[in-house]
């Protein structure tokens, strides 16, 4: 049996269609599309999120509303983009009047946190194929406005620091514990990391859109989403393996299974981004101003990925993130 093609591999064979807009665009292959409207220019996503692949059957419903409306802002704030508007699509096999009103209620709520409205949308019903039912998924689209300088995941430079924000790991941490893979019971911190991400659109907005090289949020795996950013600019890194911020929950855990949450974890919806080292007191500066780690974590080389330990001797590891079609 051969090797399942990954969800990166079917995008590029399949959906990069070749056909060109005469809106300008960076094409396919970043956190958002960046488009150039009249003297606007917008940042706009799109993100599905399916029972069973997203969520679990009982988790809560005003966690999943607000969850599926931050994991698209994550998206405008890799882009340094500020939310304005968001369309929501839901396929649901049944109505189910108490779960909707707790979808609706963490949508509204994410909705006025980050002052994006939502102006339209889609409902339908899922509905058996043979004996399987189709599950509720949520699609989201997201625009926003970028007022400065719009991010992607080109631009790293040689030399380049590798940076991430916030405690990585965190949310794989609790999936692990939820689904029973660590024995260990989740708690309230790790939890809420999983269900409640925190898009930082505020630093890619007031931080990342003057300082950046290039930028990627964390929905995969710290490593596999970096590599987004080495793949597209053409480069390498080397890697400090401890260097990330470390949440005081996570700490308790063994070091191979920490290392394993932080860089292969995924759901995190922290920002990875590469800067000049000319830059690295203004991050730190903004760093303890925002109460907000950012973990200078590597550099860029000129090709391959290798890690490192704090006495700088070479790790070698095998991370994997999450791929939608990897068996």
């Amino acid at each position: 049996m051969g090797t399942s093609p990954s969800e990166f591999d079917l995008i590029g064979r399949f959906f990069s269609l070749g056909v060109t807009s005469h809106w300008s665009s960076q094409g396919i292959g970043d956190d958002c599309a960046i488009l150039k409207v009249g003297d606007s220019t917008l940042a706009i996503t799109v993100d599905t999120t399916a029972l069973g692949t997203h969520f679990l059957l009982d988790a809560n419903p005003q966690t999943v509303g607000f969850k599926a409306l931050a994991v698209n802002l994550s998206d405008l704030a890799a882009a340094a983009s500020t939310p304005r508007a968001f369309f929501l699509a839901i396929s649901l096999p049944e109505v189910d009047e108490a779960w909707l009103a707790g979808f609706s209620a963490g949508l509204k709520q994410a909705a006025e946190l980050y002052g994006c409205a939502l102006l339209g949308g889609d409902t339908t019903k899922s509905t058996f194929v043979g004996d399987i039912r189709a599950p509720s998924t949520m699609t989201i689209t997201a625009l926003g406005e970028v007022t400065k300088r719009a991010l992607t995941r080109q631009g790293a430079q040689l030399g380049d620091d590798i940076w991430v924000s916030g405690t990585v790991g965190d949310a794989y941490a609790a999936l692990m514990m939820r689904t029973h893979v660590w024995s260990e019971k989740v708690t309230p911190y790790l939890a809420n990391r999983m269900d409640l991400p925190t898009p930082r659109v505020q630093l890619g907005q007031t931080l990342l859109s003057e300082v950046a090289s290039a930028c990627a949020d964390v929905s995969d795996g710290l490593l596999q989403d970096l590599g987004h950013i080495l793949e597209r600019s053409n480069v390498g890194a080397k890697l400090f393996i401890d260097a990330p911020a470390v949440s005081d929950d996570l700490a308790l855990f063994d070091q191979q299974r920490r290392r394993q949450a932080q860089w292969a974890g995924g759901d995190d919806y922290e920002l990875v981004f590469t800067a000049s080292p000319s830059h690295r007191a203004r991050i730190v500066e903004w760093s303890e101003l925002n109460h907000l780690p950012l973990s200078r974590i590597g550099e860029v080389v000129g090709d391959g990925v290798e890690f490192f330990d704090k006495e700088g001797l070479e790790v070698k590891a095998d991370f994997k993130g999450f791929d939608h079609f990897r068996e």
